[in-house]
Order: C-alpha cells, then structure tokens, then sequence
C-alpha cells in the first residue's frame, strides 16, 4: 500500500489508495473509516463502483488510514508534551491532516469533494464541510456515530435506585444486563481511550445538534450539499451487538434505535430538504454497512455523484 508523507509531519507517512477516475474529472470521492475497520473495507464498494457507475467522466476516490489505525503509523503529536497520554489527535487535528492529505495527494480535486463515511467518520465530514464551505458537494453517512449522546444517557442505570426489572427486555437476567451496560458505556463513552488514539471528548460540545451548523455546498448559491443519510438493519445490528458486546436482544429496540433514528434525521437537517435523502435503511446491514452491503453503498453513491454532477 502507497505512503504519503505531510508537509508537517515528515516523518510520519501516512497510509493511502487512489484510485483513478478519468481526467477530465474535477471531483474527488473520499472515504472516512470509522474507528472500527481500516481503509481496505471500502475496496469492495469501490470496485463495484468502478465497475457499474454509469456516470462519466468517473471522479477520483481516495482512502486512507488516520495514524494509528490500519496500515498508518501512530500520531507524532503522541509525544507532544500538550497531549493527556491515549488521546493522540482531536476532531480538529485530524481534520486539519485530512487537509493536508487532499492538498498533497491531489491538489488539482481539492476543491469539489464528495465524502462517503461510516460512524465517527460522520463528525470529521460535517467539521470539513463546516470549516471548508463549498468544498464539500455532497455527503454519504453510514450509520453515524451520534456522537452527542452517551449510551449513559439512554439506558437505565442498574444502580439506580428508581431501576425495575420492567425497563429491560423481558427474560433478560439481571447480571446479563449489568454487564452489558457496564461494557457500552465504558467503551463507547467519549472519554473512552482507543486504539487509534482518537480524542471523542468534545465532539459532543463541537457537534452537539445533528442538524447544524446548516452546510453550504454550492459556490454559486446558498444551498447546501447532497445529503443520503443511512442506517443500519435493527435486526442484524442487534444480532451483531449481541455476538460483539453480549448486548441482551432488545436492547437496542427500546433505547438504542429511538436515539439513533433522531439522530439521523437530523442529519438530513444539514442542508436544504430538497437535497436530503433519508433517512435510508440498507438491507442486511449492521454497523458497518461498507462491510455487510458494499453494493448498497456502490448504489447510493453513484446515485449522490449524479446529483453533485447535476445529471440527475
């Protein structure tokens, strides 16, 4: 896999794919991974793409890993005395190498980008396309992280004095809850360290509503980029919670689904209700749709370049 090394961090090369569309294209396709799954599981979408997209001239798509995740190596800024041990880069820090990476890797589709994300992905597109107006033409979410609610925050403490046994599924033991709830809300909490080093802890305070700041996509208008929005199969996610997390069946149903499908309607609030599409459901698909339905999202992002080219 092809390195690439940034103007600020020399020695750090970063971990990327290009894949070539046709010359006369202005448009770049970028792919951001969630913290789960490195560059490598949007292959599958991309080929198929490629191979069916009747669109013409085909843009340009990148992925890449962030440093320390995949191929990459860890963050530099690791070692700088400012940063808390385990919380190697912010929003902002990885958003600024995102920059950095596009300018280097293909200055000349800099200016017209479309992005394809899955989970945290979600937060650095909406912070570009905040800090970056009119660059970002259109956007494809897949099952965004809600990163402005704390699982904390939707399911009854087992703790609490005011907890019943009538708040969680029927027939699910006590402990078995406990556990569960114990695990999500310690690993998925923001303040959680992981392994990329990515730092979740003011997301919440940076993005707090879904649905702004409003986007602007267009540079000879005030509207806003292409919207889809995407969410995932409740049945297979909650099946893939359960094989993952011992996440009791029903769980997400009657907590994690309500706060999750706000969410992504919210998401839809980005930009002007004409060019939102969604919230959509893929079919089969848990959290990592690229992964469960890569011609789903081959479908959806063909159908999203055809609306930022303006031939559909």
């Amino acid at each position: 896999m092809p390195t690439v090394a940034l103007p600020s961090k020399p020695g750090a090369p970063v971990a990327y794919e290009l894949f070539q569309g046709d010359a006369a294209s202005n448009l770049l396709v970028v792919c951001l991974n969630g913290l789960g799954l490195p560059q490598v599981i949007w292959k599958p979408t991309i080929e198929l793409f490629q191979k069916n997209s009747t669109i013409s001239p085909k843009p340009w798509i990148l992925t890449y890993d962030r440093y320390g995740q995949g191929a990459s190596p860890r963050d530099p800024r690791e070692s700088s005395p400012e940063k808390d041990p385990g919380y190697a880069h912010t929003l902002d820090d990885v958003t600024d190498d995102l920059h950095e990476l596009i300018q280097v890797l293909s200055p000349e589709r800099s200016s017209r980008i479309v992005f394809v994300n899955n989970s945290i992905g979600a937060h650095i597109a909406r912070r570009y396309a905040d800090r970056y107006p009119t660059i970002v033409e259109g956007i494809l979410f897949l099952d965004s992280n809600p990163g402005n609610t704390e699982y904390a925050d939707i399911w009854p403490n087992p703790k609490s004095p005011s907890f019943n046994l009538e708040k969680i599924p029927p027939g699910t033991p006590l402990d078995v809850y406990e556990a569960a709830y114990t695990k999500m809300t310690t690993v998925f909490s923001a303040a959680a360290k992981n392994g990329e080093g990515f730092d979740r802890r003011e997301i919440k305070n940076i993005l707090p509503d879904p649905s702004k700041p409003k986007l602007k996509g267009s540079k000879t208008s005030s509207q806003g980029p292409w919207i889809t929005v995407v969410g995932h199969e409740l049945e297979t996610f909650s099946q893939e919670e359960w094989a993952m997390m011992k996440v009791p069946l029903g769980m997400a149903a009657m907590y994690t689904q309500p706060m999750w499908e706000k969410y992504n309607q919210g998401l839809c609030g980005l930009t002007d209700p004409e060019r939102a599409k969604g919230p959509l459901i893929a079919p089969k698909s848990g959290h990592f749709i690229q992964k469960d339905n890569p011609s789903f999202v081959a479908e959806q992002l063909e159908d999203l370049v055809k609306k930022v080219e303006g031939s559909q």
